[in-house]
């Protein structure tokens, strides 16, 4: 009895400490009132730092290289007052954070954090295996391309929570194939050789 209550505390110490890990690895607070202070940890190569506004217009971007700690502050004085994003973007998923700014300054957005996660491809000899996180069950299509961009498959508005797909390209011609995913406002390609 005391081993299974050890093994349950180790593997409940473990789980703890991944997801605060995970969610300790960006984090976004108000400084001051207008002041936005983004803190990124255990940084990869290639991580990038967006600033957006409700548009979609980046006001900043940085790809990161590897380092323990990234910190970089937001002065929102001189924008007009709106919804802004604070954008993460690392190798598997995207964290957006809207800031709202106004007369009083500027705020976080109660719960209204999200990841995204990005659209997986694995290809072995002519088989491209795709996998996708959709845990918010929003519209997905899929479209794949070849180099001429001729439509060769679509999946309109796929609503699963993961989606699952092989491919077998073993009949069609060698060369770059393009795959699109469109999840509401954003599409993620992915190009594969075969």
């Amino acid at each position: 009895m005391k081993r299974v209550v050890n093994l349950c505390l180790l593997v409940l110490t473990i789980i703890s400490s991944n997801l605060i890990n995970a969610a300790g690895r960006v984090s976004v607070e108000i400084t001051n009132s207008s002041m936005i202070n983004v803190s990124l940890s255990e940084v990869v190569k290639g991580e990038k730092l967006f600033l957006k506004d409700y548009h979609g217009e980046v006001l900043f971007n940085i790809t990161l290289d590897a380092m323990p700690v990234y910190q970089k502050y937001f002065n929102l004085d001189n924008v007009p007052d709106g919804v802004y994003f604070v954008e993460t973007e690392a190798i598997h998923e995207i964290k957006v954070t809207p800031v709202l700014k106004n007369k009083k300054g500027v705020s976080l957005i109660n719960n209204s954090a999200v990841t995204i996660f990005k659209p997986q491809v694995h290809v072995k000899n002519s088989i491209v295996k795709v996998m996708f996180n959709n845990t918010k069950r929003s519209p997905l299509t899929v479209t794949i391309y070849d180099k001429e961009w001729r439509l060769l498959e679509e999946i309109v508005e796929n609503k699963e929570k993961v989606l699952r797909k092989t491919y077998d390209f073993s009949k069609m011609p060698k060369g770059e194939y393009q795959i699109y995913f469109r999840l509401k406002d954003r599409t993620f390609i992915k190009k594969v050789s075969i």
